[in-house]
Parts: structure tokens; C-alpha cells; sequence
């Protein structure tokens, strides 16, 4: 059949629509069926919890971790979930 061709610009599902790909046979990988799972290669992302730069310290009452003395300093007065009572 005809399909109304509207100008302009279209939506994602729109898109997905025209795409048919309901009739794509299934080993065939398409936006809606392809996926990929995490890194087995790939080492564990250590970011400051204040600023969110690359961090190479912990602090020794929590284990979050900060980049510099000034975000531990921020971290020790506000973010810092161990209390001492």
C-alpha cells in the first residue's frame, strides 16, 4: 500500500516504524533485539565522590573515595557516612 509521506521531522518510533523490523527474521540482530553485556575486561572506574575526577585515595572512615585534600576536606564535613559516637 501507499504511505503517507509527511516532511518535517520524525520521531525515533516513527523511524522504528517504517523500519519494518517485525519482519526481520530473527538471527538477524536489529536495534530493538541487539544487546551486549558488561566488560570482562575491563577494571573497576574509581572517580572522586566530590568533584568526580579520577581518584586514587579512600577515606579511612567510610572507603568513599576523593582525589585531593580539599575534596576530602568537603567529603569529612558533608559527605562522610561513618559517625563516630
Amino acid at each position: 500500500g501507499a504511505v503517507a509521506t509527511k516532511k518535517g521531522p520524525r520521531s525515533f518510533a516513527t523511524h522504528l516504524d517504517e523500519a519494518m523490523l517485525d519482519r526481520v527474521p530473527r538471527e538477524i540482530p536489529t536495534y530493538l533485539t541487539a544487546a551486549a553485556g558488561p566488560s570482562v575486561t575491563a577494571t573497576a572506574r574509581k572517580y572522586c565522590s566530590v568533584c568526580g575526577f579520577a581518584s586514587n585515595y579512600n577515606c579511612a572512615r567510610c572507603g568513599m573515595k576523593f582525589c585531593s585534600r580539599k575534596c576530602n576536606a568537603v567529603h569529612a564535613e558533608t559527605r562522610c557516612l561513618k559517625f563516630t559516637a
